[in-house]
């Protein structure tokens, strides 16, 4: 079911330093742990079941610091351009379904040592994901003088089974480990994980019925009445069998670590020249697990702006509601 949202649902930041010349990243924003700070109650990256939520949110970058001080220009402002894109979790099943699997799995290990959930700490009912790696740093948003918010203790979820028994916590993008091999990572890619727990589409989807039925099936020319020759027959039904039967996405394969489901996606960017947009830019996407990462450039016409400033965004919730995959 779609979670509550919140009444404090507005949240500022500054991103950090820029590049002049290459994207780089300027912050990744944790909205479930920033809305349980601002609204002082525990909020999840998924429901009770296991089913991330999706965070549809309208961000808008400002052309200027959370102290209001402007772009420190040393170039011609008319050229200067500022580019950012927003990186989320792929919007796919599988997200959807990794988060579900987790969650049981997880469910699975304690209930086989005697763990009940009223003895779980109060708000490690669900899990918490990192990013893309076991020490991300997220943004802090501020309160309204431009302070960062104290917050609490924001501690992601460990787990612990008998081949790693000194335990992992789980990231959303990233490489993934081979589980084929020995696990040396403490921070486990959840969705890489998850389709190396399940059987896949092969390449030649159909090869099990490459040898039959038989090009002379004599219950088949019965009943159908072949009118050409077996040799064509045959031709033209291993045409058939080889048309479309290989997957239109990256075959996964337990020791591709860097498969395509373990890199981030673009949902959305935005461009803004300082002299045109002093209101700012906004952008409206979902962001699944309600986390998104901000990589941004300052460029100018000559490819070095020499602007490397902060800038102030803002985050609005519009809606928070299960991944549909």
């Amino acid at each position: 079911m779609p979670m509550k949202i919140p009444s404090a649902r507005k949240l500022m930041y500054q991103t950090g330093a820029m590049s002049d010349t290459t994207f780089s990243d300027i912050g990744v924003t944790n909205l479930v742990k920033d809305l349980s700070i601002v609204n002082r109650r525990g909020h999840d990256h998924t429901d009770s079941k296991g089913v991330p939520y999706n965070f549809r949110v309208a961000v808008t970058v400002y052309p200027q610091a959370l102290d209001g001080t402007g772009y420190n220009v040393t170039a011609n402002s008319d050229d200067l351009r500022t580019t950012i894109k927003f990186l989320t979790v792929p919007d796919n099943w599988v997200a959807k379904n990794a988060g579900i699997a987790w969650h049981q799995a997880r469910n699975a290990s304690m209930k086989r040592i005697g763990v009940k959930k009223d003895q779980l700490g109060a708000y490690a009912k669900t899990i918490r994901y990192n990013w893309d790696e076991s020490a991300t740093s997220f943004k802090a948003p501020v309160n309204g003088i431009g302070i960062a918010y104290a917050g609490g203790t924001w501690d992601t979820t460990k787990i612990f089974n008998a081949i790693d028994e000194d335990g992992f916590t789980l990231k959303l993008l990233g490489a993934g480990d081979d589980e084929n091999d020995t696990i040396a990572g403490t921070d486990i890619n959840a969705l890489h994980s998850y389709l190396q727990s399940k059987a896949t589409v092969l390449p030649d989807s159909n090869e099990h019925v490459s040898d039959v039925p038989s090009d002379r099936s004599l219950l088949l020319s019965t009943k159908h009445g072949f009118d050409s020759d077996a040799d064509e027959v045959a031709l033209l039904r291993a045409e058939v069998q080889n048309v479309q039967d290989n997957p239109p996405y990256d075959e996964f394969i337990s020791s591709d670590t860097a498969n395509d489901i373990t890199e981030k996606t673009e949902a959305a960017r935005i461009v803004m020249y300082p002299s045109r947009n002093a209101g700012g830019v906004s952008v409206v996407f979902n962001a699944p697990y309600g986390m998104f990462q901000m990589i941004g450039v300052h460029r100018d016409v000559s490819g070095d702006s020499n602007v490397l400033d902060s800038l102030a965004y803002s985050v609005e919730v519009l809606d928070i509601f299960p991944m549909q995959g």
